[in-house]
């Protein structure tokens, strides 16, 4: 069974929609460096992991700055910590190394394609090597998604899923993939890739940026149907 993560919960209805619906693992945005729609500061984002029921995993988006990164996972004690900025290689594996032993974390590592070009946002440009060189730098998970020229995630722009299978087949790490999915093509994008797990966040919202709950229940319907 493909896992689901629902990334960008803002607010204590759009969490219990997504437990409601079945999700696996729940994204809060905090503090990216970045101006996103999802982003917390981490007194808020406090607030709302805590209304996280247990047996849901919860997970923080977080980016760059290594002394952040350390003090929002030392604040906010999250299962995971999804790394999703300009993290260099070497960035990453003292971050892993740090937070690992620091707090026990799981480290998830996004490696992220230009939704224009489909060029790898990583100074390794072959992605397979860029995921060795992760898988080497002790993540436990990697996460593929499309970056645009005018956000770094949640863009609704798919990526190549046939590089993704490439990717996906030549790795031990568990890939999740993310980028533009909705309930229209996750299913397709699931027989393709065969991911560990999926993450959505614009494809099950509606237009002001809430969680649509016609949507996250096509979107899980679409999931199960592939496995059903």
């Amino acid at each position: 069974m493909t896992r689901i993560k629902v990334c960008g919960l803002t607010n204590t209805g759009d969490i219990q929609q997504c437990v409601t619906a079945g999700a696996h693992a729940l994204g809060f945005v905090v503090e990216y460096p970045i101006d996103v729609p999802w982003n917390l500061d981490r007194n808020a984002a406090m607030d709302l992991m805590g209304r996280v029921p247990p047996y849901v995993t919860k997970v923080i988006i977080v980016g760059d700055d290594p002394a952040t990164v350390t003090g929002l996972t030392e604040k906010l004690r999250p299962h995971v910590v999804q790394l999703h900025g300009n993290e260099p290689i070497a960035l990453t594996a003292r971050l892993v190394s740090g937070l690992k032993s620091g707090f026990g974390v799981q480290i998830v590592k996004a490696l992220r394609f230009s939704a224009e070009t489909g060029e790898c946002f990583s100074e390794v440009k072959d992605p397979i090597k860029a995921g060795r060189m992760l898988e080497q730098a002790g993540v436990d998970a990697l996460l593929l998604d499309s970056v645009s020229s005018d956000r770094p995630a949640g863009t609704g722009k798919t990526l190549d899923w046939g590089m993704a299978r490439r990717i996906r087949d030549q790795m031990s790490l568990p890939v999740i993939l993310a980028g533009g999915l909705n309930a229209g093509n996750v299913g397709r994008a699931i027989s393709c890739v065969s991911p560990y797990g999926v993450d959505v966040i614009s494809g099950v919202e509606d237009p002001v940026g809430k969680k649509d709950p016609d949507k996250l229940k096509a979107f899980f319907k679409a999931i199960y149907d592939v496995w059903y």
